[in-house]
């Protein structure tokens, strides 16, 4: 039916359900409590398909003592008593819905199919708030239904948070999701080959071909793809799938003569990549090619792009401050970058970022940002928004951060505080003013003082920026008083919640600890260790929890960080002597900050240079006094973190100095390795009182090299 005709039909029905409903004498506007309905449609296929689908669920939710009747037909025969819920798509609808709000009748159109069912969701909350539907399940309504015309504020909108990985859940809330929407997401471009990356398809970096990266230009690479999409989604005739074809997360660009004929560069690899996009995007024209503004592809293409490609603009060098400065070089760089890629395709997306990679437990204020943000990106000519979170993994506060996330890019005017308060009303009936005074409270004075909450953050930062430790602790508190109080769904989800900010709160006392706030346990004068018990219990739990696994995005299992914490526990420390380090860098001459990590006595964790480590980039100077119970000192210790990714390597020496004398100096030879860790260890005879300097030169072979150095101590 054209829709042309479906409006007509529609005119010719409201003007007959208008007169007779004016002869009934209802007041102004759509009853929302009456007991009659009629839910109707205008009888094309997708449209009766979405009055059924309403229809269906209404009657599954419908209480059996209640009293509501509800019938379906697109005929108002026999229901003059009933008022109307409509349905009609009309792809050619000039917004993205449309609703009509009169005595009698409520009309919902809407270009795709998608858009009526989250519409349909929400009214059903909205029908179920005066207790004669079963919406236990359903996200609070946050849309008053009256007559509008709408768009979406973004047209993709993705949260890639937990809840949004579940495709009925991302249903409900009008999102896409990389498992229901993609064929081909991220940098996994291996997955199109079979078996192995042939030669053809590897990049030539240096003369040398390399599987490290990709040729784009290839026609090996192209041929793979395709085959790829033929076999698992065909031409997309009965459904368009998007496929990303984006370069490994790596500087490595392909320099083989055919790349470098389409463009690429030692440092960009966008020609060849566009070329191979556009290609694909015209053999494939009922499906979506993407790539990513990111490291080698950022620079935007010379070319125009065909009409079904898009990009992903990242924003991990956007500040994440809720109010940008847009006169900031970084702002001004990504508002240029977002410029020159809009000029060369349709579709222009972000790829944001909504999580704290190094730490996914411990509490982010990202909401407000995320509001202020999506302004700006919607100025500079953005369309749509991946938010990317922890993903598979759970994280706290999730389930809100996903419905908030989602109302926003539909509607970025609601208010952010008034949707955190109604889902943990719905969700948090006894815990929930706990859970939002604590989460608002964050976000309003990260507002305040338009603080960042950058995408890897170590938690020493975190506590010296957003993070406020002891309004954590009273939360934390507070949250364990209430649950006695405690049944049901919001039982377990509080059970998990506080199980993962168990992690939190043992990060407090880790990166707090020292002698002298008590935090270890004195055995004797030589001697401490550590009490954690209770914590490191309810921690280990964490295999009772679905999707509770890791704490950060790499390497960061809580088997492993419970294993160092175990290894602390059982294992007395020795105490340390040197007192009040000062780190001075011999190049810089900055003085460093976290010095107190040298004499914290504290081992840091082996698994993750955040725990307890000072790394710092340059030679260093550190000054000690010492504090030594006997009249002399026995030895010295001292150990740094290898990490070969992230250049932690051995110094290339270490000197003592006792009152400006040298009296030792190590090397290589001098230390004992193992796999992550090289320990020094040297008898040193220091009379009690001694100003001590110690120097670490850092490693030579590389220049980036950075030194990582937990304790260094006097026994």
């Amino acid at each position: 039916m054209s829709s042309f005709m479906s409006h007509f039909k529609v005119i010719i029905l409201f003007i007959f359900f208008h007169l007779l409903n004016s002869c009934i004498g209802k007041g102004n506007g759509f009853d929302f409590s009456s007991k009659y309905l009629l839910i109707a449609s205008n009888g094309d296929k997708r449209s009766m398909e979405a009055a059924d689908y309403f229809y269906h669920h209404l009657l599954k939710r419908k209480f059996a003592h209640d009293e509501l009747m509800v019938h379906r037909s697109d005929e108002r025969q026999g229901q003059e008593s009933h008022v109307i819920i409509y349905f009609e798509v009309v792809p050619d609808l000039e917004s993205d819905y449309e609703i009509i709000n009169e005595t009698g009748r409520l009309a919902l159109f809407a270009k795709h199919r998608s858009t009526l069912r989250w519409l349909s969701y929400l009214l059903l909350e909205k029908l179920g708030q005066d207790d004669r539907l079963d919406i236990a399940d359903l996200p609070p309504n946050y849309l008053d239904f009256k007559s509008r015309k709408s768009n979406f504020f973004m047209k993709y909108r993705e949260p890639h948070l937990r809840p949004n990985v579940e495709l009925d859940y991302a249903g409900v809330m009008c999102t896409q999701s990389i498992d229901g929407d993609w064929g081909l997401w991220g940098h996994h471009l291996e997955r199109v080959f079979l078996e192995s990356i042939p030669q053809e398809s590897q990049a030539e970096v240096q003369g040398k071909r390399t599987k490290e990266q990709f040729c784009f230009s290839s026609t090996s690479t192209f041929e793979a793809i395709s085959n790829f999409v033929i076999d698992g989604y065909g031409h997309g005739e009965k459904e368009a799938k998007w496929f990303m074809i984006s370069p490994n997360d790596n500087n490595l660009v392909c320099t083989c003569s055919s790349c470098i004929d389409h463009g690429n560069t030692t440092h960009s690899a966008t020609g060849a990549v566009t070329y191979l996009v556009n290609k694909l995007a015209h053999e494939f024209p009922n499906h979506y090619f993407f790539t990513t503004a990111y490291k080698t592809s950022r620079q935007a293409p010379k070319e125009k792009m065909a009409t079904n490609t898009g990009v992903f603009v990242s924003s991990i060098d956007l500040p994440k401050n809720p109010i940008l400065n847009k006169k900031q070089q970084e702002v001004f760089d990504f508002s240029d970058a977002v410029k020159r890629w809009k000029a060369k395709t349709n579709a222009v997306y972000v790829w944001d970022y909504v999580a704290n990679f190094d730490d996914y437990m411990t509490p982010t204020p990202v909401l407000q940002r995320v509001k202020a943000q999506l302004s700006y990106f919607s100025e500079i000519g953005v369309t749509g928004i991946f938010l990317n979170g922890s993903g598979y993994d759970y994280s706290p506060f999730d389930d809100v951060k996903t419905y908030v996330f989602s109302a926003l890019m539909i509607d970025e005017t609601l208010d952010v505080q008034k949707l955190v308060k109604q889902y943990y009303q719905k969700f948090y009936p006894i815990t929930g003013s706990v859970l939002c005074s604590y989460m608002m409270d964050m976000e309003a004075i990260a507002l305040q003082h338009n603080v960042s909450s950058d995408v890897y953050v170590s938690f020493r930062t975190a506590m010296a920026t957003y993070f406020d430790a002891e309004k954590f602790m009273n939360f934390y508190h507070d949250l364990n008083q209430l649950k006695p109080l405690l049944s049901g769904t919001e039982k377990s989800k509080i059970d998990q919640l506080l199980t993962a900010l168990s992690y939190t709160k043992l990060q407090i006392v880790y990166h707090r600890s020292s002698i002298e706030n008590g935090f270890l346990n004195q055995i004797d004068s030589n001697k401490n260790t550590v009490d954690m018990d209770e914590d490191i219990r309810r921690l280990a739990k964490y295999k009772e929890y679905e999707g509770l696994l890791k704490y950060k995005e790499e390497d960061g299992h809580f088997s492993t960080y419970l294993s160092e914490w175990n290894d602390i526990m059982k294992s007395p420390l020795k105490r340390n002597h040197f007192a009040h380090p000062k780190v001075k860098g011999m190049l810089s001459g900055e003085m460093y900050q976290d010095a107190r990590l040298l004499t914290d006595n504290m081992p840091g964790f082996t698994s993750d240079f955040n725990q307890g480590w000072l790394l710092v980039g340059e030679d260093l100077n550190i000054d000690f006094l010492t504090n030594l119970k006997d009249r002399k000192s026995k030895g010295i210790v001292m150990r740094f973190l290898i990490n070969q990714k992230h250049r932690m390597a051995m110094p290339d020496r270490v000197e003592v100095f006792a009152e400006g004398k040298m009296i030792l100096t190590c090397t290589a030879k001098d230390f004992r390795f193992g796999t992550t860790v090289a320990r020094l260890e040297k008898k040193l005879i220091i009379p009690n009182g001694t100003p001590i300097q110690v120097r670490i030169y850092k490693n030579k072979v590389d220049n980036k090299s950075v030194i990582a150095c937990d304790e260094i101590q006097l026994y």
